[in-house]
């Protein structure tokens, strides 16, 4: 009755299981997995954001496939803040990056056509793959002290039938961003073999050092098709207003090809919401509201590491920007042992670094959201397991 598609294995692992029990028995659980910023005690702009969502505007449909020219223009305005200088004819909205990587894999692949996309990296990728009838291969991100990409297995993971290359600028969950140098690598990389680049860029202005309020943006070679994405649930902290988008650049030619068949792609579902679009140039307006408060909190948290892991058996491993933050721990456990352990004894909940593909032994990973001194007493405790053991 159901497609092979979603023929997933939906028995719950080990961790999870352990979760809803301490859920089930009402324990204290202190969630470090937390990613959702309006769960982590931010204070909103109420006022600002009901405002611009009441606006009389949104009460008309007047529907354009690649969104509202308003919305595109802020998006515009956003840019050139970055140095970045875009049209709005550029730009499709999409209600999630995760829809804008839906709308791409349909733009460039035919069913079992390939996408190399980076390890370690969000699971996610696994199933936008398998209900877009694609086939992901993957090419490595190597750590000595920082993240590299590697090149070897970059070529080694292409086939005739790689149609585009992901890249996550920074990663998620490593937080490494991508020197100008693989990008530039990447580039000849991609024109050489005539492939698309998607650049994930949703974390692009969390730089965990503070001399830096963005990366330097990605904006490949003019011969080589690139979509950008971004959206605000990360830059403006609103994953519940649902609203991202896709900047495509390359040769003038393939831009109005790729863009006339997004058109058609956006227009079977124009899925923005109308409130959405006409409220984002007075969200992008006020972005330092709560973009600030999380910026601020995540270098604090991130420099929590150092002082708690001085002198540790416990090895913070470095990130350049993002919300997530690594662990490595001795290796004489497995990372989900030591998931379990912090679990079962502290009521802590971390990821172990599998989820994520991580090569690396013995990772945690956990988020940088939650308020210092939570994190700071769960990270305490976490240090005192790992002495004990």
């Amino acid at each position: 009755m159901f497609s092979i598609r979603t023929q997933w294995n939906l028995t719950p692992n080990r961790l999870s299981d352990l979760v809803s029990e301490k859920r089930r028995q009402s324990d204290a659980l202190i969630d470090l997995t937390e990613s959702n910023p309006t769960r982590c005690g931010f204070t909103y702009p109420r006022d600002i954001i009901l405002h611009a969502l009441a606006d009389a505007s949104s009460l008309i449909y007047n529907p354009d496939p690649r969104g509202l020219l308003t919305a595109r223009q802020a998006i515009v305005e956003y840019n050139a803040t970055r140095g970045i200088s875009l049209r709005p004819e550029q730009i499709v909205l999409t209600t999630s990056t995760s829809e804008a990587y839906s709308f791409l894999f349909k733009l460039l692949c035919d069913t079992g056509d390939e996408v190399l996309v980076p390890r370690p990296s969000y699971p996610l990728f696994d199933y936008l793959g398998q209900v877009n009838d694609i086939t992901l291969r993957q090419y490595h991100l190597v750590y000595d002290g920082e993240w590299h990409i590697d090149f070897e297995s970059l070529e080694s993971a292409y086939s005739d039938r790689v149609r585009a290359i992901v890249l996550v600028h920074p990663n998620n969950p490593t937080g490494s961003s991508i020197q100008q140098h693989e990008f530039d690598k990447v580039c000849s990389f991609a024109s050489k073999h005539q492939c698309a680049l998607i650049i994930d860029e949703v974390f692009e202005s969390y730089t965990l050092d503070p001399g830096k309020n963005h990366l330097p943006p990605l904006i490949a070679d003019a011969s080589v098709l690139s979509f950008t994405l971004n959206g605000i649930s990360k830059i403006l902290g609103l994953p519940q207003i649902k609203l991202s988008w896709i900047i495509v650049q390359g040769r003038a030619s393939q831009n109005e090809e790729a863009l006339n068949r997004l058109d058609i792609i956006a227009d079977t579902f124009l899925s923005v919401s109308t409130p959405a679009q006409v409220a984002l140039p007075a969200l992008l307006n006020q972005l330092h509201c709560l973009h600030d408060q999380i910026h601020e909190r995540i270098r604090n948290n991130y420099r929590l590491l150092d002082e708690l892991f001085a002198s540790s058996r416990v090895t913070p491993l470095r990130a350049e920007s993002g919300w997530y933050a690594i662990l490595q721990l001795p290796q004489f456990h497995s990372d989900e042992d030591w998931a379990l352990a912090l679990l079962q004894q502290e009521n802590i909940f971390v990821y172990p670094g599998h989820f994520f593909d991580m090569q690396q032994r013995s990772c945690l990973v956990f988020s940088l959201l939650p308020p210092p001194e939570v994190l700071a007493d769960a990270l305490a405790r976490l240090r005192l397991l790992v002495e004990r053991s």
